[in-house]
């Protein structure tokens, strides 16, 4: 390499590399303004009868309930009428399936608790959040004629 070239080569990499060292700064600015999604509270509601189980029950049911992203908790109130439900259950998996068990809402345990109210609540784990949200979650309830004797879907609506 002669003179004239190495003379020009030298200050050719320090603009390169003081260009490139600007270039590849990271903007922290950008970062701290990410938006966090917002937190939502859903409506939990299903309708429990003999349209879920293919059956001829005469018995019906309806949860109502609440879930609160923020918190991961799900409160219930279930009501039933013309039936004595042995054991009811929430599951989750594709309609008209038997499902994977969620949890066990009521069980009689040979008390008699004709048409009272079922009330509680669960803190949801992730997947069984992203099971829920997606609309895969129903009720089964369970009497000593049949099992299940009805079922329904749970369904959400954002507050």
């Amino acid at each position: 390499m002669n003179y004239r070239t190495a003379k020009g080569f030298a200050p050719g990499i320090m603009i390169f590399l003081t260009l490139f060292g600007f270039a590849c700064k990271k903007n922290t600015a950008i970062e701290e303004a990410k938006i966090k999604p917002p937190v939502r509270t859903y409506i939990v509601t299903a309708r429990i009868d003999k349209k879920g189980t293919n059956s001829n029950s005469e018995g019906t049911a309806v949860l109502k309930g609440i879930y609160n992203e923020e918190s991961k908790i799900l409160g219930y109130t279930l009501e039933y009428q013309d039936l004595v439900p042995q054991l009811i259950t929430l599951r989750s998996g594709a309609k008209g399936s038997f499902g994977t068990f969620v949890k066990e809402i009521y069980n009689n345990a040979g008390e008699s608790q004709t048409g009272k109210p079922v009330e509680g609540s669960m803190t949801l784990n992730p997947l069984q959040e992203r099971n829920l949200l997606k609309g895969h979650w129903f009720v089964a309830v369970n009497t000593l004629a049949m099992n299940p004797e009805i079922s329904g879907v749970l369904t959400l609506k954002q507050k």
